[in-house]
């Protein structure tokens, strides 16, 4: 189904369509969503504890960490054709094939702002990130996060973008009604975080929620997915292997760590950040179609 749709409202429509085609009462949704948490959970359970009494350190817990989102695709996936009874592809875009050159658009576009406020915040605060770079460490999880980050944010993507996104649409065909309950059930399980103890629940809730409604308004104005899944995935591998800090959930070597994270700039950049993503992408053809 290829469109043009110029509005957020009139893309948000296309995508919400989808929902037209198999077996899409409210009762499979929620048995949907329950069943592929209750599975995810019972099953990374057991499989991390095994991968975790292997000796293999913080290449085990980095992997282990992963398990979850693996389990979350694969469970998503199998609901989504058995019993909805729908296309695979219809989770992630409206059009008749993924684009992957949507995903790598969205992957650098996303990094180089990353880049960006990551420069910004080195001048405003010098010191702040410091040398960490260990090149055996930093080789070996740059493969692991090549590997399996996109698996984790595409998984995410897919459950909380496509899944769930395209439920609420059955609330409310209203973009932003559909995106901020989707972006609340996004910020629950990141409130278990280390960085959330650390910093406090309030400025953390707000920083994942707006990073989860920004991903939601993507996905809607774009009516599929690829961008989304590009800029999560360029977040989180930037987190991994360039610029990370200390209280990550996950176990890395970046080229530069800081001690101090700070959860308010952290929030003006996800805001910031995520209007220019959404400007670059929505908005530039007609700033150019005016200025010429």
């Amino acid at each position: 189904m290829d469109h043009k749709a110029s509005t957020l409202r009139s893309s948000s429509a296309v995508f919400f369509s989808v929902t037209d085609v198999g077996r899409n009462g409210w009762w499979r949704y929620i048995l949907g969503a329950l069943l592929v948490k209750m599975v995810v959970l019972v099953a990374s359970i057991v499989i991390s504890t095994l991968m975790l009494q292997q000796s293999l350190g913080a290449v085990s817990e980095f992997v282990a960490t992963h398990v979850d989102f693996m389990l979350l695709i694969l469970g998503t996936w199998m609901l989504h054709v058995f019993l909805h009874r729908r296309p695979w592809r219809s989770l992630i875009t409206t059009r008749q094939a993924i684009s992957w050159q949507r995903i790598f658009q969205g992957a650098a576009v996303w990094g180089v702002i990353m880049l960006c406020s990551v420069g910004i915040e080195s001048v405003l605060f010098p010191g702040r990130y410091v040398w960490s770079f260990d090149a055996q460490r930093w080789l070996l999880f740059s493969m692991l996060a090549l590997l399996l980050t996109p698996i984790q944010c595409a998984a995410e993507e897919v459950f909380f973008r496509g899944y769930l996104l395209q439920a609420f649409g059955l609330i409310s065909r209203h973009p932003l009604v559909a995106a901020s309950l989707s972006s609340v059930l996004f910020t629950l399980p990141h409130l278990a975080n280390p960085e959330v103890t650390s910093n406090g629940m309030l400025i953390m809730a707000a920083a994942y929620f707006t990073m989860g409604l920004f991903l939601a308004l993507v996905a809607l104005r774009d009516a599929r997915l690829e961008l989304s899944i590009g800029a999560h995935t360029a977040n989180n591998f930037f987190l991994i292997v360039f610029f990370g800090y200390e209280d990550s959930p996950l176990p890395t070597s970046a080229i530069f760590t800081t001690q101090t994270y700070d959860p308010v700039f952290s929030l003006v950049s996800v805001v910031v950040s995520s209007w220019v993503f959404y400007a670059w992408f929505f908005h530039r053809a007609k700033w150019l179609t005016k200025r010429s």
